[in-house]
């Protein structure tokens, strides 16, 4: 049996999605989930290719007619969050034209949040609810040797009459150490590691003039229910061993010389003894490397401790991010958070005290929300603003399907209609600047608070300009910048110079402070958004985007 899985091309920077672009990406979010499921059916003796589409330059249409009519394969994977619905809707559509007799999987959150609406709308043969493996697996030995349908867990399916069965969810997998480590390498991850640069992904991987970065996922799912978050990986919360956590980190320091580790899991640092362990470890093994090896990941207001940053720190922690979403205490309550404000304060000092970087969001809107409620946040921010530094984020609640937030709009009728709201996803990030009101807000409060978000967003009062630069010889400059929290000077290789009103958010060498980078021009873009308000300019810009 032929297994073809593809990863979908992601939007290239802002734009909105675009089935015309003909060129590749670079600096998109590698596919964890995919790559374990090619790692597990790879080491059951399955035939497999993958098919990274932000590794091809070409039409989409194009490249999927000529792979599909070269090879007959028998069934095609892919998968992805509820946001990447028109790259996946389109994907299918294409290989029902080109190739009709193969099957089509698709799995993750897109399937996992709304099973049934989701399996009508894309129309594949098979989806996948929840965590892939194992399913996957079943489904190939299903197909190559038949058997009975109904017995394979965490599936959706349609008989001939179009009758749709879910069968039984799936139990969560309880041993991930059991699991092989991610199938990268068939990804094209060293031809990825190649298109990386310092200002992919927000500047997050400037920490070195060369970033290598390796994703890692070192447990599963969450102990928390906020109401805008969804969990596709289950709602049990699992954790990898330390000891199989640095096994993996060895194999892609040795085999791809990673210098950046990036931890994607949504509570990395919950448990202070594992955390504590952990960083042991890995400066352990870091400390007989050549180059220092850092790492970035995801901590809670309400369990980080200033011994574990400074451990963290020592250990080769360079950028801690945050879940903020709101300064009120009524707002935290309603989104289930289990946070304060006096928490948010005093975590973003210590994690300054001890030089790292910090980033988080801010996300208003919640039903809770007030003009009294969101005047505390955008107040915080404004007079903290120097302690938070530019990778500080101010957005509104997006329901994303599954979510609690996303069943309230459906129920209270903010969304009335699902499948219009899940294909209107094809103006991808514009439709993230028109929230939806789900608050108490008369439409002319909503429309001024939006007023105010944005433009508190796009306007930072930590930036500075270029130093100084050096020309090497062409595609090697050497760019000089001032800190200005630590005022200290530092360099870095082959920076691109901001450019009319653009910024570059960057991360100091020296403190891990981060700031925005600058042109000349910045002061005036400043003056315009505060005259004319956001959103007189982003109506201009999109009549000017066509």
């Amino acid at each position: 049996m032929k297994i073809l899985i593809i990863l979908f091309r992601f939007d290239n920077g802002d734009s909105p999605y675009d089935p015309h672009s003909i060129k590749g990406v670079d600096g998109y979010m590698l596919p964890i989930g995919l790559a374990y499921i090619s790692a597990v059916l790879k080491n059951a003796g399955k035939d497999i290719t993958i098919l990274n589409l932000n590794n091809r330059d070409g039409l989409i249409q194009d490249i999927l007619q000529r792979e599909l009519q070269a090879i007959n394969y028998d069934v095609v994977f892919l998968g992805g969050l509820s946001m990447y619905y028109p790259h996946i809707r389109d994907i299918i559509k294409y290989i029902r034209y080109y190739s009709i007799k193969t099957k089509i999987v698709v799995g993750g959150g897109i399937i996992t949040a709304q099973p049934e609406i989701m399996f009508n709308l894309l129309q594949p043969d098979y989806g996948v609810i929840g965590e892939g493996e194992q399913t996957c697996l079943d489904l190939v030995t299903y197909l190559e040797y038949g058997g009975y349908l109904p017995e394979i867990p965490g599936l959706i399916f349609s008989d001939s009459f179009g009758a749709i069965t879910i069968t039984e969810p799936r139990d969560p997998i309880m041993d991930l150490d059991a699991l092989p480590y991610p199938d990268y390498d068939t990804f094209g991850y060293s031809e990825y590691l190649k298109g990386i640069k310092q200002t992919d992904m927000n500047g997050l991987f400037d920490v070195v003039d060369n970033p290598r970065p390796y994703p890692l996922l070192a447990s599963r799912s969450c102990l928390y229910n906020c109401t805008f978050c969804f969990h596709p990986l289950g709602q049990k919360y699992r954790q990898r061993s330390i000891d199989n956590i640095m096994q993996e980190i060895k194999i892609a320091v040795e085999k791809y010389h990673v210098n950046i580790i990036i931890f994607y899991d949504e509570m990395f640092s919950n448990n202070k003894e594992r955390l504590l362990e952990f960083c042991i470890k890995f400066k352990k093994y870091s400390d007989t490397l050549s180059k220092k090896i850092w790492f970035q990941c995801q901590n809670r207001v309400d369990t980080t401790t200033d011994e574990m940053l400074k451990v963290m720190k020592a250990a080769g922690a360079y950028l801690l991010s945050y879940g903020l979403e709101s300064y009120s205490p009524k707002v935290l309550a309603s989104m289930k958070k289990h946070i304060t404000p006096e928490q948010i304060l005093t975590t973003a000092r210590l994690t300054r005290d001890n030089k790292l970087g910090f980033q988080g969001n801010f996300i208003f809107g919640d039903p809770a929300e007030t003009c009294e409620t969101a005047k505390e946040t955008l107040d915080f921010v404004k007079e903290n603003r120097q302690l938070l530094g530019s990778s500080i984020g101010m957005f509104f609640i997006i329901p994303f399907q599954g979510t609690p937030i996303y069943k309230h709009c459906v129920r209270t009728g903010l969304i009335p209609d699902e499948l219009e709201f899940i294909r209107d996803r094809d103006e991808g990030w514009f439709k993230y600047l028109e929230p939806i009101n789900m608050t108490t807000l008369s439409e002319k409060e909503f429309s001024q608070l939006k007023d105010s978000v944005f433009e508190l967003h796009l306007i930072s009062d930590t930036y500075t300009t270029i130093k100084g630069m050096w020309y090497n010889s062409p595609g090697d400059t050497y760019t000089i910048i001032k800190c200005p929290s630590c005022n200290a000077e530092f360099g870095m290789k082959n920076l691109p110079e901001p450019k009319g009103f653009s910024v570059q958010n960057i991360g100091c060498r020296y403190c891990h402070y981060r700031f925005h980078l600058v042109s000349r021009w910045y002061p005036l873009k400043r003056f315009i958004i505060k005259t004319l308000g956001f959103r007189r300019v982003y109506w201009l810009n999109k009549v000017m985007k066509g």
